[in-house]
């Protein structure tokens, strides 16, 4: 429960934080001058998840999502949706109420309660009854229609970064730890930074990507491939590896943001290991040209 009493509670799933989320978000953060801390209801797990009993696939981790949040100046409020799943549309403005929300935010389409019987009509007439500041955010849209996850997640799942990374407003990344892999990559002249995707997480089309790390603060060029490696395994898991262009050191252990630019091809089996490696060369000189950096 929040301890705080002056909220100004922007509403929504804010799943995967892109320029529509932003859009609510914003219209709380403009209420700071009505001494209301701009804040955010933030499920614990995706409402369509618990409902449908369906797996959601994140497209950003819940530390990654706290870490936007507040960077952006917003005060994440926690709630498990199990709990209130079934709350009334009354029921769940209540709630709001209890939390320290003064003023209720939301976008256009924005529904909720059981059976998502609550509107933004009903919300607003439940925001006068109680004596709550309401406000509305105008959608985002992109190419004609307004932006969704569920749009974003088709997009990376089809390889096409550009157009996610357009919707989000900023680069789609992820942050996992960097784990031991066979060392090939070092024997043959690229070594790369191997992360395991979670089960839970989205998983990019398989193939090979421009992208960007972040190493203590300092930007690198680097190469990522998604995929099962059918050149050098066969176990058929999909693992994230990275290589990173004018850097040498030891990762392992170590947390690796990996952000994604464009797709540079798709993932094909080589007749050997020279071929790869000769591929992996023009995969680097294809990113380096994207930064403007010599290899």
């Amino acid at each position: 429960m929040s301890q705080v009493n002056n909220l100004a509670l922007a509403l929504g799933t804010f799943d995967g934080l892109h320029k529509g989320h932003f859009s609510v978000l914003n219209e709380a953060k403009k209420l700071e001058n009505k001494s209301l801390l701009p804040s955010a209801l933030v499920f614990d797990r995706h409402p369509q998840e618990v409902l449908s009993g369906k797996k959601h696939f994140l497209l950003l981790s819940p530390s990654d999502k706290d870490r936007i949040f507040r960077e952006n100046g917003i005060f994440p409020v926690n709630v498990q949706f199990e709990k209130i799943k079934d709350f009334s549309p009354e029921e769940f403005v209540l709630l709001t109420k209890e939390l320290g929300a003064k003023a209720l935010i939301c976008g256009e389409n924005f529904h909720f309660g059981k059976n998502s019987s609550g509107s933004v009509e009903i919300l607003f007439e439940l925001c006068q009854k109680y004596g709550i500041i309401f406000h509305t955010a105008t959608s985002e849209c992109y190419e004609g229609r307004p932006i969704s996850s569920s749009r974003i997640r088709a997009y990376i799942g089809n390889g096409e970064i550009e157009k996610a990374n357009e919707m989000l407003g900023r680069r789609f990344f992820y942050n996992f730890t960097v784990n031991h892999g066979k060392g090939n990559g070092a024997v043959w002249g690229f070594p790369t930074a191997n992360q395991k995707i979670p089960d839970e997480f989205v998983l990019p089309k398989f193939g090979v990507y421009a992208t960007a790390v972040s190493i203590d603060g300092k930007i690198y060029p680097s190469v990522t491939n998604i995929g099962v490696r059918p050149t050098v395994s066969d176990s058929g898991e999909a693992v994230s590896e990275t290589f990173i262009l004018n850097f040498d050191g030891n990762l392992y252990g170590k947390e690796l943001s990996v952000e994604f630019i464009k797709f540079l091809r798709c993932e094909k089996k080589f007749a050997s290991v020279d071929a790869l490696s000769a591929q992996v060369k023009q995969d680097s000189k294809k990113a380096a040209e994207i930064f403007g950096v010599s290899i």
